[in-house]
């Protein structure tokens, strides 16, 4: 009880009480009764109260005089209160009860349906209030936390306006001079016009000729006193007569605001049942002047009684069909002669026959109007769904039913729910996690795999986070640059993104962004798809090292070349210090000294043939990126397999443009995508040499250069080429053009993720038996 709103109901007669506490959901409030203003003030000391519903005219203390102690013991936090009155209080009055707190009022009898339409919408924006509060109390250090707090507000009045969207009565809001601005589904539903259609109409231009001067009655009511309640009637758009029920409240100078409800089955209702009790009545009126008027009566009545749409049945105490009319039979599926003198009850299925035994016993008990949704059994197969309103006949005694069928609406309710049960199945079934999250960066909703890789105990405990708060610091600008190309973009695809679970363990995660829409197109949320790549990481990175290893294999004969080159000159070095020795018998330090110099030389040259090597092979997991010079990186994979071309006949041109600026990455990692690049560009002009004996020159050309923001580096040849059917798929791993036994099909895939890691793009065109060319784009 503790967590739910505090609701005070005061009213001095216990039967409104009573009306009261059946009318109000329980499990959405904590309902305070109360029957005087001392008890109401005893009973709410030291509670909050989202809001208060009094009774005007009590003994001892009023509503008005209540409303401001109540307010006085609260300060400055206003309690908003909805005055309870049964008359139409002057200019004066009214004023004298908002300025004692009131936010609205209700007028006796009290409509259930326009009471509790209210009090959700205060107690709507009281929950928005407390969760905008204690949001509050934790970001208050904060001046970018309290921005966000005011933009929580800004998304409660939006959600306040998706409970009006939602009402089931129709809201509207209209200017000065009666022309609509905003109307809801609802309020299209009971007119028959669509949206469009009504923003560009005003009331009266809808409103029947006998009810437009009463509708202009209305608006001067609003506008004088700020509220007004009327029954008007209107032309539908089919052309039919209907009638609604219209309570309005001032909203601004230039704005008033409307719920609407369509009482058109009411008033039928109402006119057949006066017509009906007269008929009833006047059957044992000893004037002849009643008889007459009884007569016209019956006129009335068999028009409108027997081709009414709803059902309509007198029932005696002992539920004996006395009375009904064509629809009440065509309902029953008999004849509505051979229903007269049937028990109805007998037609109530068995589920629900002790919901209408309550219902019949209490209008008979209370005599009162009383409603309930029953299923009626028509026979072994039919089942249909009604809703019953019964009220009491005092002078016959009996019970007048109005049944209305309910069926297609019950079906519809059950699509519903059946829909959201397989929106949840599906959201749960997702092998990847899934987290719904709001444009202000909380999440709303978790499948269960999304709160396993939080690794959070249960939903409660991740939903109302900010996602921000499972990244680490590092990668809190990325998440945000990823939400506002989602915004752009409207779909987000395959970002590494490191995530943090709840007791600080970081794994890698591949994150999808998918912006949700209004069918108007407006934004509503993120849609986040969240992939643990963990493993798949450890599986690249091995892969990456397995094919650096196999790049230094192939350029094995190159690099012995290197370093054989070197050892060749100490050797001669070394036996021209040898041979002056023995030709002289001395030692020339002059000679020595320079030949020393030229082989430690040599020595250093073959020390950083091995040092790069070394450097090339390894991992480099913990490597951390720095900015580098590409044309550098470039040189060094050129030098490692330049021997090799040389060997081959192969022509290697490098085009580098000079100053070109430094980017972020690894280095090692580029050297072996050039490498990979390189041997490619070396088995396509070899390919191409074997199958064309006409083929003599084999190039293979490196070029590095700025354009605008972009540094591109251009690897091309002059060999087989990649058919149209290849090009497409030599990205994936393991796919191979390669003959088998020579290719492994992973170069490109690893040349693509470590592109990717360095926020680069791999374009490639090729023609068939004419070359391949490679760009690869870095933005600076």
């Amino acid at each position: 009880m503790k967590n739910l709103p505090n609701l005070l109901v005061v009213d001095d007669a216990e039967v409104n009480l009573l009306l009261f506490e059946t009318v109000i959901n329980k499990n959405q409030v904590n309902l305070i009764n109360a029957l005087s203003g001392p008890e109401a003030l005893e009973k709410t000391h030291g509670f909050e109260l989202a809001l208060a519903v009094i009774d005007v005219q009590m003994p001892g203390m009023n509503g008005y005089e209540l409303a401001v102690k109540i307010n006085e013991e609260r300060f400055g936090d206003k309690v908003p209160i909805i005055f309870v009155t049964a008359s139409h209080n002057s200019e004066m009055e009214l004023l004298k009860g908002y300025n004692s707190g009131a936010v609205d009022y209700i007028f006796k009898p009290v409509d259930s349906h326009i009471l509790l339409c209210k009090i959700n919408v205060f107690l709507g924006l009281f929950n928005q209030r407390q969760t905008i509060l204690r949001d509050a109390e934790l970001l208050k250090e904060s001046a970018d936390e309290l921005k966000k707090a005011n933009a929580a507000l800004k998304n409660s009045e939006e959600k306040y306006r998706s409970y009006i969207n939602n009402a089931p009565d129709g809201v509207f809001v209209a200017d000065e001079t009666g022309k609509y601005v905003e109307v809801n589904e609802a309020a299209c539903k009971i007119t028959g016009y669509t949206e469009d259609e009504l923003l560009r109409m005003s009331i009266q231009d809808i409103l029947t000729e006998e009810s437009r001067e009463d509708g202009v009655a209305q608006f001067r009511e609003v506008v004088n006193i700020g509220t007004s309640k009327s029954e008007l009637s209107f032309r539908h758009k089919d052309g039919t007569k209907r009638w609604w029920s219209v309570e309005s409240v001032m909203l601004s100078e230039t704005r008033f605001l409307g719920f609407t409800k369509d009482i058109t089955r009411r008033k039928e209702m109402e006119a057949s049942l006066r017509a009906y009790q007269i008929e009833l009545e006047m059957q044992n009126a000893e004037l002849m002047q009643a008889k007459e008027k009884a007569e016209i009566a019956t006129t009335k009545y068999t028009e409108l009684y027997d081709f009414a749409p709803s059902g309509y049945l007198t029932l005696s105490e002992d539920c004996v069909i006395q009375a009904l009319n064509y629809s009440a039979a065509n309902m029953l599926g008999k004849d509505r002669s051979c229903l007269i003198k049937d028990q109805f009850d007998s037609f109530i299925s068995i589920d629900t026959q002790p919901i209408f035994n309550d219902f019949f016993r209490e209008v008979f008990k209370s005599k009162s109007k009383q409603i309930c949704e029953v299923s009626l059994q028509i026979n072994d197969r039919q089942i249909k769904h009604v809703h019953i309103e019964g009220a009491y006949a005092g002078k016959i005694e009996n019970c007048l039913l109005n049944v209305v069928d309910i069926t297609e609406r019950k079906a519809i309710e059950q699509a519903i729910r059946v829909s959201e049960e397989k929106y949840k199945t599906m959201l749960n079934a997702s092998p990847d996690g899934i987290l719904l999250i709001d444009q202000h960066g909380i999440i709303t909703e978790a499948s269960e795999i999304g709160i396993e890789l939080i690794g959070t105990d249960n939903r409660a405990e991740l939903v109302g986070n900010n996602i921000l708060f499972y990244v680490p610091e590092d990668e809190k600008n990325n998440i945000k640059e990823i939400f506002e190309r989602t915004m752009n973009e409207g779909l987000v695809q395959n970002i590494g993104i490191k995530i943090r679970k709840k007791n600080n363990f970081l794994f890698a995660a591949e994150i999808s962004v998918t912006l949700i829409q209004d069918p108007h197109g407006v934004p509503l949320s993120y849609m986040v798809t969240i992939r643990d790549i963990s493993q798949r990481k450890k599986l690249e990175t091995k892969q990456i090292h397995a094919d650096r290893m196999a790049n230094l294999g192939e350029m094995a004969t190159g690099i012995a070349h290197e370093i054989n080159q070197p050892l060749n000159i100490i050797s001669m070095v070394m036996d021209k210090i040898l041979f002056e020795t023995i030709k002289t018998g001395t030692v020339d330090i002059e000679l020595l000294k320079n030949k020393a110099n030229k082989i430690f030389e040599n020595i250093i040259r073959i020390r950083n043939i091995i040092d790069h090597i070394r450097a090339f092979s390894r991992s480099h997991d913990d490597y951390i990126l720095t900015s580098f010079d590409i044309n550098l990186s470039i040189e060094n994979a050129a030098s490692m397999i330049m021997e090799q071309f040389k060997h081959l006949g192969i022509t290697l041109n490098l085009q580098l443009e000079k100053q070109i600026p430094q980017i972020l990455g690894n280095t090692y990692k580029f050297e072996q995508v050039i490498v990979n690049l390189l041997i490619n560009a070396k088995d396509a002009v070899i390919e191409m040499k074997n199958k064309n004996e006409e083929y003599n020159e084999m190039i293979v050309g490196i070029r590095s250069f700025q354009e605008d923001r972009s540094i591109i580096v251009e690897i091309s040849d002059n060999g087989i080429g990649i058919s149209n059917e290849d090009i497409h798929n030599i990205m994936l791993p393991f796919y191979t053009t390669k003959d088998e036994g020579k290719g492994t099909g992973l170069g490109l895939s690893i040349c693509y993720q470590i592109i990717k890691e360095m926020k680069g793009i791999i374009d490639i065109t090729s023609d068939k038996f004419k070359g391949t060319t490679i760009k690869l784009f870095f933005t600076i």
